[in-house]
């Protein structure tokens, strides 16, 4: 894992390794540098996942590079009027940060190309802060956490009120239309078509989240001890969990598949989210990456949206506001019209059954039943 270089500008500068912190005695990190401590740090949480590592790194390299360059400090120096400063610059960053040239080792690379919101997206960058923090706290490379017990924005939602981001009715009839529909009098949109009904089947099939669709193959596809097909998945925290693989989702590979020329169904390296196109050298396909993931399902949301009426005005915005966790909420969503919540819990993989009380709203249901007829009525 390559970091950028983090020696702080001239004249302030400390030697790269950085000052070790002054209580050595209990540091029981084993390093003496920031950059060392970060790298540490960051094998740690590549053994959660790998989107885990991807997010970790992303936002731990652009905070010690703004600590460095704009605040000239090391962790050790770092407070809470740093924190409060980098929280706001998030919601407003400074056009230089806008533009590539920041990192010497990286020189394209743009580390803040767009303002954070506040509320659950600033929230889920203090949460990174904080557990490196405490991490260095805790293993005594540092004598507190100038990130504990920071204010989070994002707004509180009281018990049985909260809304769970699925594709609501209207939105997946225009999505499964969507799909059928799509244009096919191309060579390119012919394979387009197909990789849509691949892709957003097994997805919706399985419940999985993007992660786990750009990291598994066929290869991980294998029979269980009574000979039955699942999908092993090593997922969020590395937890791994078999997953019954039915015939609507072996018919999704097959089809797919056999439209490359390969044979129907095989445990080989055929990503579950591919390119469109073999690599040109072996004709291999090789999975598409987060980014690519993330950047493909939003032009589908768009085109979604596009086929919406005159009328449509709000479904189409409600439409581009949907990630790719909205299909797994859905596929949740849909199977707790029929499935127990335990039995849900260990579909989904969820450590707490407390998170898969989200596609239960009986609470909502009953709420509406007992205010039916409460008001104030004037003739």
């Amino acid at each position: 894992m390559t970091l950028p270089d983090f020696t702080l500008p001239a004249p302030t500068a400390l030697p790269q390794s950085s000052p070790a912190p002054s209580h050595q005695h209990t540091n029981k990190l084993g390093v003496t540098s920031d950059r060392d401590a970060l790298a540490l740090f960051l094998r740690r949480a590549s053994r959660r996942s790998a989107e885990t590592l991807r997010r970790y790194t992303r936002e731990l390299v652009r905070f010690t590079l703004f600590l460095r360059r704009e605040r000239l400090k090391s962790y050790q120096d770092c407070t809470v009027a740093d924190i409060e400063v980098y929280v706001n610059f998030l919601h407003h960053p400074w056009p230089h940060w806008q533009q590539p040239g920041m990192d010497q080792s990286n020189p394209e690379k743009v580390f803040f190309p767009n303002a954070i919101r506040p509320g659950k997206s600033t929230d889920q960058i203090i949460t990174v802060l904080n557990s490196f923090f405490s991490y260095l706290q805790a293993t005594g490379y540092l004598s507190g956490n100038p990130v504990h017990g920071f204010d989070k924005s994002g707004e509180k939602v009281a018990r049985g009120h909260g809304e769970t981001r699925f594709f609501y009715e209207d939105e997946w009839q225009l999505i499964t239309q969507a799909i059928s529909h799509y244009p096919d009098h191309k060579p390119r949109h012919k394979l387009e078509k197909a990789r849509l009904a691949y892709i957003l089947g097994i997805a919706y099939g399985l419940g999985l989240r993007q992660s786990e669709m750009t990291g598994h193959t066929c290869k991980d596809i294998k029979r269980d001890s009574s000979g039955q097909l699942v999908l092993v998945i090593h997922g969020k925290g590395r937890r791994l969990r078999q997953l019954p693989v039915n015939d609507n989702v072996l018919k999704t590979i097959i089809r797919y598949r056999s439209l490359h020329g390969l044979e129907p169904f095989a445990q080989d390296d055929f990503p579950l989210a591919p390119c469109l196109r073999p690599v040109a050298s072996d004709g291999s396909f090789r999975a598409m990456s987060s980014r690519q993931m993330r950047k493909w399902f939003t032009q589908f949301m768009e085109h979604c949206a596009e086929q919406t009426d005159e009328d449509g005005a709000e479904l189409a915005s409600r439409l581009r506001s949907k990630s790719f966790h909205s299909l797994r909420h859905t596929t949740l969503s849909h199977l707790a019209r029929s499935m127990d919540i335990e039995d849900l819990a260990l579909f989904a993989g969820h450590e707490a059954i407390t998170t898969t009380q989200q596609y239960y709203t009986p609470e909502k249901q009953r709420l509406r039943e007992l205010t039916r007829d409460h008001g104030l009525l004037s003739e």
